[in-house]
């Protein structure tokens, strides 16, 4: 089971990369499914809300930055 779950949270961690643009988006909508919208309501700094029919509204309360 945990080799299930790294495999998940690696692929969720990589949606979000890409569709944040690495950080520099803090908002947008996603379609996920219950799993994934608990999963990054539980391991992110985001607030994640319903919309219907699978998509959420996810807002990053903040950003990593690197150097300065």
């Amino acid at each position: 089971m945990a080799k299930t779950e790294n495999i998940e949270t690696r692929a969720l961690d990589r949606l979000l990369s890409r569709c944040f643009d690495g950080g520099e988006r803090l908002q947008r909508e996603l379609r996920l499914t219950p799993g994934q919208a608990e999963a990054l309501a539980a391991d992110y700094p985001a607030d994640v809300h319903p919309l219907g029919g699978g998509w959420y509204d996810i807002t990053f309360r903040e950003a990593f930055s690197y150097g300065g």
